[in-house]
């Protein structure tokens, strides 16, 4: 007859960030008066959106499960031990792993800059995560530019690199151009300000005439 047997989970860190990788660690005890070392394998199951179910060899009583794909939110995690020749299976009491959403950044430049009233400027936002989250910010970015006159907004979609684009020509003088990250659900609202775009006045063609 198996003896039977005690699974125990634990995760690190925890609370983790999106994208961020955790470690979860089974550990099988034989339940006493029972002795021994249990072999065979463990199968991790984690709730919720980037979950699921994972089995990993047992060794000296421990299977570790690796995983950064949970996103944000409380996610319920069980450890049941499949049980050998020797000792009866056994599933973990449910540990709760909270994963936040990860902090992002977001930078921004522009092409030409430089640039000529009337010629169209590229300007590119890079949004990404800060470490130790990861992964590509999904959403929206909010470019604003004014020029102590009036102001201009467009609102555009991060693509699957993290880079949010605009094209757009500009009127003579110096633009001072944010643009903000809205978040979403795994990554917080990110800015950046105080840059410039410097437009200049179109070059004039210059006649001369000779009078012979």
């Amino acid at each position: 007859m198996a003896s039977p047997t005690v699974t125990l989970v634990a995760a690190s860190p925890n609370p983790a960030v999106s994208g961020q990788s955790v470690t979860l660690t089974a550990t099988v005890t034989p339940a006493p008066p029972a002795t021994g070392t249990s072999t065979g394998s463990v199968t991790f199951v984690i709730g919720g959106t980037g979950g699921g179910t994972f089995t990993q060899p047992l060794a000296g009583g421990t299977a570790t499960f690796i995983t950064s794909g949970p996103g944000a939110g409380s996610h319920t995690v069980t450890a049941t031990y499949n049980g050998d020749t020797n000792f009866a299976t056994s599933t973990s009491a449910p540990l709760t792993q909270v994963v936040n959403p990860a902090n992002s950044r977001t930078t921004i430049s522009s092409n030409p800059n430089p640039s000529e009233a009337g010629t169209l400027v590229d300007f590119v936002a890079f949004v990404e995560a800060i470490p130790p989250g990861d992964g590509t910010p999904t959403g929206t970015v909010t470019f604003t530019l004014t020029n102590g006159v009036g102001a201009i907004t467009i609102n555009t979609t991060v693509d699957t690199n993290g880079f949010a684009f605009v094209e757009v020509p500009l009127s003579a003088g110096n633009w001072d151009v944010d643009a903000f990250y809205a978040g979403d659900a795994n990554f917080g609202a990110s800015g950046v300000s105080e840059y410039t775009q410097v437009v200049a006045e179109p070059e004039s063609d210059t006649v001369t005439t000779t009078v012979s």
